[in-house]
């Protein structure tokens, strides 16, 4: 019997390291997007910026573009208004309300992979990256 109550606070412990990655992943997937949008304009003007064969390959090239761009932002858009979305921020609200003080700000600079899709998953309490 002692044995199941040490063994449910490890199941809880990583459970909730479990719920924090996805969290993690998810809030990585939004940023991912936003940097992408970052450069939409560049992307969707480069056609025009390039010698053209002619105006209308020009004006198709610069036509996909926008049309590329435009899935990108209703991809972001339903990514960020998902219930997943809201989950997380409500999940760091909740924890900003706790310990309002105990948070660390976040640079990319910090962490130089930070772009790199890595899913860290924990087995039997064995980080894999």
């Amino acid at each position: 019997m002692a044995n199941n109550q040490t063994q449910m606070p490890k199941d809880a412990s990583f459970q909730e390291e479990e719920r924090l990655e996805d969290a993690l992943d998810h809030l990585n997937e939004l940023h991912v997007q936003l940097q992408r949008l970052r450069s939409a304009i560049p992307r969707m003007f480069h056609p025009m910026a390039v010698k053209p064969s002619t105006p209308r390959n020009t004006f198709a090239a610069f036509s996909n573009a926008v049309q590329d761009t435009g899935k990108e932002i209703r991809q972001f858009k339903d990514t960020i208004l998902s219930s997943e979305s809201e989950k997380v921020f409500n999940m760091a609200n909740e924890s900003r309300r706790a310990n309002p003080m105990g948070i660390k700000p976040w640079r990319a600079r910090d962490d130089p992979e930070w772009t790199t899709r890595k899913r860290r998953r924990l087995d039997n309490g064995l980080k894999k990256s």
